[in-house]
């Protein structure tokens, strides 16, 4: 009984709201011609297209740390820089790790972008590798940095999407020579350190950029000014073998200790199992000396190892030219033939 009066007090309320209440006209139907005519208007002007999906969205993951350096004096984060492009069926994408050219000194980890990308756009995840430089840290430090890297890509593969059976290496100028290195020292334990040992450093294939080879000869060919150059200790080669002239290291040129500097050449470490190369330099290079890919073409071919000498004419050291379609479309052609088929 009680229920019942309550409702029926509710609903004389909601009735006496409802009549109190002002009327406003309805103007929907207005307001819905108006919509459907701009509708109407749109789709009129609108142009309509089809997307071909050739070029996979690409994301950018930064500052990614793989490996602390810490000493008594100094704490250094190393790091990478990743372009990890979305494939189709959410495929793992094959994997390129990239060393940036630094002349051994500084490296600019925002360079080469447009290459790199490119190459991510082709639906490779390009990995930039972060390693230490002189005067802080001499040979072999580079080239044990690179090949932590690796392990650390391989280790992590999961959590990025990443096709690791096989990974290649891209470098340009001393970014090259140390792509080269890290390939042709494939499984040289002296240069394995860090964590992730049980994981390999192996790589599969290797272009190379200009990159100095015997780091006894890169002016070679350039003038007796520019060759006599070479010689000072001040050389950033010279650093990287010998380090600084400072308390009790003495320092000293490239030349000073032909047995150090051959521990820091490429070839030295090539034997027939070595991964295949591309190899690109242009013929008006003015600071590495285009005799450095070709000992290094030379050496390999002696091996029996797979490799492609290109030359790039009237090419600079770095030059616009390494950065056209036809040069790209040859690194994309040569790691897809080697990691992905």
């Amino acid at each position: 009984m009680k229920n019942k009066v309550l409702k029926n007090l509710m609903a004389l309320g909601v009735c006496a709201a409802l009549a109190s209440a002002p009327i406003v006209a309805y103007a929907a139907p207005a307001a819905l011609d108006a919509a459907g005519e701009a509708v109407a208007q749109a789709n009129a002007d609108a142009v309509t297209i089809s997307i071909n999906k050739t070029v996979p969205r690409v994301d950018y993951v930064s500052n990614i740390v793989y490996k602390q350096i810490n000493s008594a004096s100094s704490h250094q984060s190393l790091v990478l820089n990743m372009l990890l492009p979305k494939l189709e069926n959410n495929a793992s994408a094959p994997v390129v790790m990239f060393v940036k050219g630094s002349g051994f000194t500084a490296m600019n980890l925002d360079g080469f972008m447009q290459q790199r990308l490119y190459l991510a756009q082709k639906g490779f995840a390009v990995i930039e590798v972060e390693t230490r430089v002189v005067p802080q840290a001499t040979f072999p430090s580079q080239v044990i940095d690179v090949k932590a890297a690796i392990r650390y890509v391989r280790a992590h593969a999961k959590e990025f999407n990443l096709n690791v059976n096989k990974i290649g290496i891209w470098g340009d100028s001393s970014g090259g020579w140390a792509a080269a290195l890290t390939a042709t020292s494939n499984g040289v334990r002296e240069f394995e350190e860090g964590d992730n040992l049980n994981y390999s450093s192996n790589i599969a294939a290797c272009v190379d950029f200009y990159g100095p080879t015997d780091l006894q000869t890169i002016g070679k060919g350039q003038g007796e000014d520019i060759e006599a150059s070479h010689d000072s200790a001040s050389t950033t080669e010279a650093m990287l073998v010998n380090g600084t002239a400072f308390g009790t290291n003495p320092g000293g040129s490239i030349n000073s200790d032909p047995a150090k500097a051959a521990k820091a050449n490429p070839i030295s470490y090539i034997d027939r199992k070595d991964p295949a190369f591309l190899i690109f330099h242009g013929t008006n290079d003015n600071l590495v000396s285009v005799y450095e890919s070709q000992i290094l073409y030379e050496n390999l071919k002696k091996a029996g190892v797979p490799a492609q000498l290109v030359y790039v004419q009237d090419g600079t050291h770095g030059g616009a030219e390494f950065y056209q379609p036809e040069i790209m479309d040859m690194v994309a052609n040569f790691f897809t033939e080697k990691l992905t088929k």
